[in-house]
């Protein structure tokens, strides 16, 4: 894993990876007609009743940017973040 913010040291980081990852394989990667981008505010709302909730959408995109499987690729008009899905990484960083 990447550099944890210390902030995000008191979460379970486990098992929001766990989650985040499970999300984005059957979501995404295996998605018939989505890509491997995803937009933060999306991803928060796809797994925010899986995770801590003491998560705010900025705690959980600092979550997203310590990833090695996501790639902040741009800032959409809304603010949220689109980050690119690495799946090299994604299968290796296990």
């Amino acid at each position: 894993m990447c550099d944890v913010p210390d902030v995000l040291r008191e979460f379970d980081l486990e098992t929001t990876d766990e989650v985040v990852r499970s999300h984005l394989k059957t979501a995404y990667l295996e998605h018939p007609t989505r890509g491997p981008y995803v937009k933060s505010r999306d991803l928060y709302s796809g797994v925010k009743s899986d995770i801590d909730d003491r998560f705010s959408l900025e705690l959980f995109g600092m979550f997203c940017e310590s990833r090695p499987y996501l790639e902040k690729w741009s800032r959409g008009y809304s603010g949220s973040y689109r980050y690119r899905i690495l799946e090299t990484e994604f299968d290796r960083s296990r």
